[in-house]
């Protein structure tokens, strides 16, 4: 009974040895035709199964190859090869639509016991058709097979943040394209770049001003939920616009195309032909307002505005100079931002500079602007810097007129000083010389005066006539 028992766990052994080698006998391998090709070659990326897997390759037919930037799918052959040598294979074929470089990323396999992968490569299009072009090849079963378009689930929008606006208030327009974040629907971007340009210029207005917005590569990428749904939002336009008189903005309608694919399967291959597919969106119209009447006769900026100040020493000596920095924050038009008002007589203005001006990324459009006052207070006491500087601008929020003031106060104490003291320098030696000398004026009296002219003509006329005796 030992006996039989012990046999039975040796012939078992036996063929799990022999059942464990035939599996790791199986490969995979893949082959790409060609890492150069010409503009109207194809290019093909095959994984071929030998040994016995048809298994795994029955199961790889619903495999997806990868996607590849400018290249669009377009057959994929299931190849038997029966015989002493049976094999199995599975190519799939990429037509380029751009050219030069490549980047064909990784891919895997796995089978029962282990994974094949083959590296990612690069292959170069180059910009010359050939005589001779690589194609996929031409089956019986093409002609065969019934092919159907697979309509993707995307869409195009072009939006403004607003329908009404006032002049110099920016008009943010996007554009962009909306797909499920979970693509089932294959489709490819084709000529992204040109499409641009020509949405810019069926949008363009000769009365607006166009501040465009950086997109990194092609798009913008953002997501966002609708109804519980994750959506990718590709954005491919993004500007402000600021329109620079009353008028009514009409954007036409506008369409994205892409390409998407009629697909044909059978049991030796599926066929997948590119076909231009255009979304389109409706236009729109943006009524731009004039601002409300002004008495002065000058450009009143609009928008909203935030203003930070600071001195830069808050209390001085009478005489002594310092300097007003006021930093502006608004969503106005750049060019109409402009300067604060001086408006005091007891302060004297000396210098103003402007510091810098930029544009602060985000998602709304704001503007920063610093400028840097040098004020010289004309007696001691205490100053509101709102008494000396103004900033007269149209809030669009209250859609009434309104004034900024900085909020520094200054404090200036004792006698005033000389006047060669009120001027502010950077040179070391000339502050150190100035704190080191005592500035009064000394005035001469009149007879002193006379005095040192008097002696000053004797001693002229003393030194002639020695020269005058010396030559006798």
């Amino acid at each position: 009974m030992n006996l039989v028992a012990l046999y039975r766990g040796i012939i078992t052994l036996i063929l799990g040895v022999l059942f464990q080698i035939s599996s790791n006998s199986q490969t995979i391998s893949f082959k790409c035709n060609n890492t150069t090709l010409h503009k109207n070659d194809f290019l093909s990326i095959s994984i071929t199964f030998s040994k016995d897997g048809k298994k795994e390759f029955n199961a790889y037919k619903n495999y997806q190859f990868p996607d590849i930037a400018d290249m669009v799918k377009s057959h994929t052959y299931f190849n038997e090869k029966e015989g002493s040598e049976k094999t199995y294979s599975i190519v799939q074929w990429y037509e380029p639509i751009k050219v030069g470089p490549k980047s064909i990323p990784a891919i895997s396999v796995q089978t029962k016991n282990k994974t094949f992968t083959n590296p990612p490569f690069t292959v170069t299009i180059l910009s010359t058709d050939s005589d001779t072009p690589i194609e996929p090849p031409v089956e019986a079963w093409l002609g065969k097979t019934k092919l159907q378009l697979e309509v993707p689930e995307i869409e195009w929008h072009l939006e403004s943040n607003v329908t009404t606006s006032y002049i110099l208030q920016p008009i943010h327009i996007t554009g962009y394209i909306l797909t499920p974040f979970e693509k089932n629907i294959p489709f490819t971007f084709i000529e992204s770049h040109l499409q641009k340009e020509v949405l810019k210029k069926k949008i363009k207005n000769n009365n607006c001003l166009v501040q465009e917005r950086s997109v990194s590569g092609e798009f913008k990428m953002d997501t966002l939920r609708i109804d519980g749904r994750k959506y990718l939002k590709m954005i491919v336009l993004d500007q402000f616009i600021f329109p620079q008189k009353p008028i009514d903005i009409d954007i036409p309608a506008t369409e994205w195309y892409v390409y998407a694919y009629k697909k044909g399967t059978n049991d030796e291959g599926i066929v997948r032909l590119a076909e231009k597919y255009t979304i389109k969106d409706n236009g729109m119209s943006i009524q731009v307002k004039e601002l409300p009447s002004f008495p002065a006769k000058k450009i009143i900026p609009a928008g909203s505005f935030y203003i930070k100040d600071y001195l830069t020493e808050k209390r001085i000596r009478n005489g002594q100079a310092t300097f007003l920095t006021i930093v502006l924050e608004t969503n106005a038009d750049p060019s109409s931002i402009g300067t604060f008002e001086f408006i005091s007589s007891d302060i004297e203005l000396m210098s103003e500079e402007f510091v810098s001006q930029k544009i602060i990324e985000g998602e709304q459009w704001r503007v920063r602007k610093e400028l840097k006052f040098q004020i010289n207070p004309l007696r001691s006491g205490q100053y509101l810097m709102r008494d000396a500087f103004m900033y007269i601008y149209f809030n669009t929020g209250t859609k009434k007129y309104d004034t900024l003031y900085p909020k520094s106060i200054l404090n200036v104490y004792g006698e005033r000083v000389h006047e060669s003291n009120a001027m502010l320098t950077n040179d070391e030696f000339y502050n150190r010389y100035t704190h080191q000398t005592n500035n009064k004026l000394y005035i001469a009296k009149e007879n002193d005066l006379f005095n040192h002219l008097a002696n000053l003509i004797i001693l002229v006329m003393l030194v002639v006539t020695a020269i005058l005796v010396i030559k006798k």
